[in-house]
């Protein structure tokens, strides 16, 4: 009705990334100018064009294993390669910059980092953090930091690397959205806080890759972040709540898994079983119609993992 029905500019409304800064300032204390914040269709798009302005064909970029299989995806339709980094289950799924450093190379740009962590939910604290910041700016890397559900926090709390180290806010492209902590999946809005030095390439590239988001979600962005906060606070109760139930009910049927203290999925182990992932998960559909998401996808480290999302309704979690 009120006419914001047209193409936005490719960075996206001033009043949206107004209400983004100060969003930034509210939850964690960092100033974001206008100029260093790009909105985006959904973050893969985010994703894409964060690769698209950083890496050339054949250079390297430092993935988690296991991690959101989006990330190899992206990174293989830059021509770039992707090189999985270890993230152990008796490290509570969290990096160690040396085994990431050994890794390193005179081909490696960036490194993919993921906390809250899908499909682990692994909660990066603020140590590994500053191990990862000390170890970008030793090798001259970037970070790029997909921080989509760090709204959804059980244990512990989210850490913004750019509320970190003001030096390194050259090097670090943290991207945030709409998607899971509103519910706005189907909206398809998102936004990267840049360096200054990539605002004007990034804003260029969207233009052949989406344009822009759309401008009536990013008027509903403005509504979501400007409104009352006091429902995501319920919503990540719920969902603290369907977690333990789920927790409880493996325990009690001693199948192995790992306690997430973020995001609203659970890896399940089920190397046990003989099977692999996939294997296991086409059995249980064919014979229990019951479909759970094989994390052979999510990277070499989930050749044995399941991963089961809670977020839904808890009589069919209980089912």
């Amino acid at each position: 009705h009120e006419g914001y029905t047209h193409y936005t500019t490719n960075a996206g409304l001033p009043s949206l990334r107004e209400a983004i800064s100060r969003r930034m300032k509210r939850d964690y204390g960092v100033d974001i100018p206008l100029h260093r914040i790009v909105v985006t269709a959904g973050a893969v798009s985010a994703l894409n064009l964060s690769l698209l302005s950083l890496v050339e064909a054949g250079e390297e970029v430092l993935i988690p294993n296991p991690v959101y299989p989006n990330y190899e995806a992206l990174v293989r339709m830059q021509g770039a390669v992707p090189v999985y980094y270890p993230t152990k289950a008796e490290n509570d799924y969290l990096p160690m910059a040396e085994d990431i450093e050994s890794l390193i190379t005179p081909f490696t740009k960036a490194i993919i980092v993921n906390s809250p962590n899908n499909p682990t939910g692994a909660v990066y604290p603020k140590s590994v953090w500053e191990q990862l910041l000390r170890l970008a700016k030793r090798h001259d890397l970037f970070i790029i930091s997909d921080e989509i559900y760090d709204g959804i926090i059980f244990e512990g709390e989210h850490v913004c690397p750019l509320a970190l180290d003001e030096t390194m806010h050259d090097r670090v492209i943290s991207i945030y959205g709409f998607s899971k902590v509103y519910a706005m999946t189907g909206w398809r809005l998102a936004y990267a806080i840049v360096p200054e030095s990539l605002f004007t390439l990034m804003c260029k590239l969207q233009e052949p890759v989406t344009t822009c988001a759309s401008s009536i979600s990013q008027k509903a962005g403005e509504a979501a972040l400007d409104g009352p906060q006091d429902f995501v606070e319920e919503m990540r109760d719920v969902y603290r709540h369907k977690r333990d139930l789920s927790c409880q009910m493996l325990r009690e049927a001693n199948i192995p898994f790992h306690v997430p203290m973020g995001t609203f999925y659970i890896p399940i182990h089920v190397e046990h079983t003989g099977m692999t992932a996939q294997e296991f998960a086409m059995k249980l559909l064919l014979d229990k119609k019951v479909v759970v998401a094989p994390c052979g996808t999510f990277g070499p480290a989930g050749k044995y993992l399941i991963r089961v999302c809670f977020a839904g309704d808890v009589n069919q979690l209980k089912e």
